[in-house]
């Protein structure tokens, strides 16, 4: 509900400043998106290795993990290099939403690490997966499409 919020309050105060300037696209953010997929295509061949091939579960688990990190550590490339080009917060209405966008999603995504972190450690010491896998995938590949849709939202649709 707070990225439908958002989106809404996007597309409003984009209609209603008739100066909108979007801010271009970081390079760097094609990287990051490619971490992201990346990573839940590592859970995915987690769940096809399943509990039969455990060493590569486990990898794929590791994998997930170590890219989702990944993927965090690019959004501050992103900020950096934008803060290099003069773009802030504060610079117009497209870069806030912007970085608000993207931080909520990293905040999101963090919790998304937490949860992936304590798989990872279950499967690890062999206490197996269960239940956790599943839920901590689904809501991984959620953060995924969500990433997907600020990308469009922010770079395609305005």
């Amino acid at each position: 509900m707070l990225f439908v919020g958002m989106t809404s309050a996007l597309v409003v105060r984009q209609g209603l400043d008739a100066a909108w300037r979007s801010i271009p696209m970081p390079p760097a953010l094609w990287a990051n998106t490619a971490l992201l997929l990346a990573s839940s295509l590592a859970l995915e061949l987690a769940r096809k290795a399943g509990p039969a091939r455990p060493r590569a579960f486990r990898r794929c688990v590791m994998g997930a993990f170590l890219l989702g990190l990944s993927f965090l550590a690019g959004q501050i490339v992103v900020w950096r290099q934008l803060a290099g080009t003069g773009i802030f917060l504060a610079t117009n209405a497209h870069s806030s939403f912007f970085y608000t966008l993207t931080a909520l999603h990293g905040l999101h995504l963090s919790g998304g690490l937490v949860a992936l972190g304590w798989l990872a450690r279950r499967v690890w010491t062999d206490a197996g997966a269960g239940w956790w896998f599943d839920v901590t995938a689904i809501y991984w590949h959620f953060m995924d499409g969500l990433w997907v849709y600020l990308l469009v939202l922010l770079f395609v649709l305005v």
